[in-house]
């Protein structure tokens, strides 16, 4: 009884020593806000939740890593939003592929080899990396001319280009999932 209540005391003052490891080093303070205007979302003149479809191409046209093709505009039209500030669309990192910042192709059956999706900003043309929205701009809303509403265009584009070789035939389908970030 005496050893077992010796190394019940034992492990109870080393888990009591333990604990100050534990210790906190910072603190990291997360900041953020909450609208009451939220923007009326239509992607290429539907819904919200849209489908782009991007054109059928050649596999010769993706011959090449870094090769792109069947570029296809992406317009987001937002109205009853706010009548001063900036909006951009975030990209959530979710389908992305952390080497190279496009969309994976999840096509479940019959999918291109070597192909994924770029999203540009359609304003200058550039890739938008979509691990950390680099290359992502905003707009300024535009009031409607009441003082209380506002509208924005929010301009991207989507098109196939090859990675780690050239691409063979097949389905490409990815999902671009966003929220509107208002700055």
């Amino acid at each position: 009884m005496k050893k077992a209540l010796t190394v019940t005391a034992f492990i109870a003052a080393s888990l009591a020593t333990s604990m100050g490891a534990l210790a906190s080093d910072g603190t990291i303070i997360i900041t953020g806000q909450v609208t009451d205007s939220a923007c009326q979302i239509a992607v290429n003149g539907g819904d919200a939740d849209a489908s782009v479809v991007l054109p059928t191409v050649s596999t010769s046209s993706l011959a090449a890593d870094g090769d792109v093709a069947g570029t296809t505009p992406i317009v987001m039209s937002l109205s009853g939003c706010p009548s001063t500030g900036h909006v951009r669309a975030y990209f959530e990192p979710q389908n992305v592929d952390v080497a190279t910042g496009y969309l994976i192709n999840n096509a479940k059956t019959g999918a291109a080899a070597n192909v994924q999706v770029q999203v540009l900003n359609a304003i200058d043309g550039s890739a938008i990396d979509l691990r950390n929205n680099e290359g992502n701009n905003s707009v300024d809303f535009v009031d409607d001319g009441d003082g209380t509403t506002g509208s924005a265009t929010l301009n991207y584009a989507a098109q196939y280009i090859a990675v780690n070789g050239a691409a063979s035939a097949g389905d490409v389908e990815t999902a671009l999932v966003y929220t509107l970030d208002y700055l």
